[in-house]
C-alpha cells in the first residue's frame, strides 16, 4: 500500500516517463556514434555555419544528429510537467519539488555538455562525461520515482546495517564499472567521427579491466541476494536483487559477444541498453532496504496502544 503522502497516479506516470526518456536519449546518443554521426551538425548551437536546422543536400548523418538533438526538447518538455505536478501535489514534499527540478536543470546542464563535446570535435573525455552525467541522471529519476511513493517520514531499516553497507558498495563497484566502460568506449573503433581523437590506452587491457569490474557486480549482487535470502529480508527487497542479476547475466553474455565479434553496431546498442538497465535496477535495490512512512508515524511503526480491561484493579493490600 502506498503512503497517504504518495503523489498522485498522473504525477507517478509523468515521473516514469522522465526514467524512460532519460534511458531513451542514452539509447539515441549511442545511435549517433555507432552511426558515425557525432559530427552531422559539426557546431553548436547550430547545425552548421550558416544552418540552425538541417535542410537541402545535408548527408543523413546530419539528420541523425540533429535528431539526437531534438530529443533533448521532448526530455525537458517531460521535466517542465514532472515540475508541475511535484509543485502541485499537497501537502508539500521539498524533497520530491527539489528531485523534479533537477531533472530539467540537469538536461540542460547535459545540452550544454553536448555542445562542448561537439565543439572539441568529440574529444573522448568529452564523450566519456557526456554517458556518466547521463548515467546519473538516469539514477536521479529512478529516485524521483522511487521517492514520489514514499512518504517523508523517518527511515525504517528493512535489512542489518551490514547489508544497507553492502548494497552502497555495490553501487560503488557499479559506479567503478561504468567509467572503465567509458575509457573502453573511448579508445575502441566506435568514435563517432573518423576524425575524433582517441583514448591512448590499450583497448584489450581496459576491456579486460571492464570484464573483471563485471565479474565483481555480478558477485556483489549474488552475495547480496544470498545475504537478503538467509536473513529473512522482506520479499520485496530480494526480488529487487532478483531483478538485477536478470539484467547482468544477459548484459553479460553480450559484452563478451560483441568483443569476440568485432563490436558490431547493433550488439553495442543493446549492450548500453543493458548498461542502462542496470543503473536503473541497482538503484532501485538501495531503495528496496528501507522504508519511509508519515512523518508523525515513528521510525519503527505507529505505536501499539494497550487494549482496556474488563474489569478496575483492586487495592493491594499491604
Amino acid at each position: 500500500m502506498s503512503s497517504p503522502s504518495a503523489v498522485s497516479p498522473l504525477a507517478r506516470r509523468v515521473f516514469l516517463a522522465n526514467l524512460v526518456g532519460q534511458v531513451g536519449i542514452v539509447i539515441t546518443g549511442g545511435l549517433v556514434r555507432l552511426t558515425g554521426s557525432g559530427l552531422g551538425c559539426d557546431t553548436w548551437p547550430r547545425c552548421n555555419d550558416t544552418q540552425w536546422t538541417p535542410h537541402g543536400a545535408n548527408s543523413w548523418n546530419t539528420y541523425v544528429e540533429f535528431g539526437n538533438r531534438m530529443l533533448t526538447y521532448v526530455l525537458g518538455a517531460i521535466a517542465v510537467a514532472a515540475i508541475v505536478v511535484a509543485w502541485k501535489h499537497r501537502p508539500v514534499r521539498k524533497e520530491i519539488r527539489y528531485l523534479a527540478a533537477f531533472q530539467l536543470f540537469a538536461i540542460v546542464g547535459q545540452a550544454i555538455l553536448g555542445g562542448i563535446t561537439v565543439l572539441t570535435n568529440l574529444h573522448p573525455v568529452a564523450v566519456a562525461s557526456h554517458l556518466l552525467l547521463s548515467m546519473f541522471m538516469i539514477a536521479s529519476a529512478v529516485a524521483l520515482y522511487e521517492r514520489s511513493g514514499e512518504g517523508d517520514g523517518p527511515v525504517k531499516p528493512l535489512v542489518r546495517r551490514e547489508i544497507r553497507l553492502f548494497g552502497a558498495g555495490t553501487v560503488a563497484v557499479l559506479a567503478a564499472l561504468l567509467v572503465v566502460g567509458t575509457v573502453v568506449t573511448g579508445s575502441g573503433p566506435h568514435a563517432g567521427d573518423d576524425k575524433a581523437r582517441r583514448f591512448d590506452v590499450n583497448v584489450d587491457q581496459m576491456a579486460w579491466l571492464h570484464a573483471d569490474l563485471a565479474f565483481l557486480l555480478l558477485g556483489a549482487a549474488i552475495a547480496l541476494a544470498l545475504a537478503l535470502r538467509v536473513t529473512d529480508a522482506p520479499a520485496a527487497a530480494q526480488h529487487r536483487v532478483w531483478w538485477l542479476l536478470g539484467v547482468l547475466l544477459p548484459q553479460g553474455l553480450i559484452g563478451y559477444t560483441q568483443y569476440f565479434n568485432g563490436l558490431p553496431e547493433w550488439q553495442v546498442s543493446l549492450h548500453m541498453l543493458g548498461a542502462c538497465l542496470v543503473v536503473v535496477t541497482t538503484t532501485r535495490i538501495l531503495f528496496g532496504l528501507r522504508a519511509r512512512g508519515e512523518l508523525d508515524e515513528p521510525a519503527d511503526g505507529p505505536a501499539e496502544v494497550p487494549a482496556p480491561t474488563a474489569e478496575p484493579v483492586a487495592a493491594t493490600r499491604y
